[in-house]
């Protein structure tokens, strides 16, 4: 009797899946400075320096949203852009800079076009 409840719970799981959610603004309150971000309140920091994936990682779960990977002007660099956010630049797959509504800390990048 059981496995009878369970086969449309089952079913359900496998047929009607929902898309993560999205926010329309970050989850968490970040501030960025001089030497990378920080998750305000927290003590938390993802400073420069740090390694690309883990970055990318973290500032999504803090954004509630995944970047757009973009290439750079320089062979060297890439940068991730988080929609009405953060412009994270990196240098040989480590964090190296930032750019947030007209501001910005450590290297730049100009993103090229994507066709």
């Amino acid at each position: 009797m059981r496995l009878a409840y369970a086969i449309p719970l089952l079913l359900g799981a496998c047929i009607g899946g929902t898309s993560p959610t999205v926010s329309d603004r970050p989850i968490f309150p970040v501030s960025y400075d001089a030497q990378g971000i920080s998750v305000d309140g927290s003590g938390q920091r993802i400073d420069f320096g740090r390694a690309q994936a883990g970055v990318i990682e973290t500032m999504t779960r803090l954004q509630g949203r995944a970047p757009t990977i973009l290439p750079c002007d320089l062979s060297t660099r890439s940068a991730a852009r988080w929609q009405d956010g953060p412009l994270l630049v990196f240098r040989n797959g480590n964090l190296v800079g930032w750019s947030n509504e007209g501001n910005g800390a450590g290297e730049t990048c100009t993103p090229l076009a994507i066709n």
